[in-house]
């Protein structure tokens, strides 16, 4: 085998390796139920949480006062970085106050993993 084929099997294997991964638990983390939060019963806090599901595992904090969400912090964001998204996704939940948001077009499975994170740390308010 010449050196050039050698290469391009590794290259092969890598792209394939780096595929799987991208693609793990997409279409889990996709259908995630993200359910509905009665603000009123959450006393003022900060309320940690959390979403395990592969590359979108996050971790945020939620800020309650007078209860009303004030302010959504990325603790550990998802692998890939997503600023922008995140941006859109936290000042939509803000400004409705609810979970129930339009997600960010082409970013729904990181949607997802954003609001289940804050809706898991909204539960442990209750």
């Amino acid at each position: 085998m010449s050196i050039l084929a050698i290469v391009l099997i590794i290259v092969a294997v890598i792209v394939v390796i780096l595929f799987i991964f991208a693609s793990a638990g997409l279409k889990k983390v996709g259908k995630l139920n993200i359910g509905k939060i009665d603000l009123a019963k959450l006393d003022d806090g900060v309320y940690p949480g959390g979403f395990k599901g592969y590359r979108w595992s996050n971790q945020v904090e939620v800020t309650v006062k007078n209860h009303q969400i004030t302010g959504i912090k990325i603790i550990k964001d998802v692998v890939f970085g997503s600023g922008d998204i995140s941006k859109k996704i936290f000042d939509q939940i803000i400004q409705k106050q609810s979970l129930q948001i339009d997600t960010v077009s082409s970013a729904t499975v990181t949607n997802k993993a954003y609001l289940k994170a804050i809706e898991n740390a909204l539960m442990k308010g209750k």
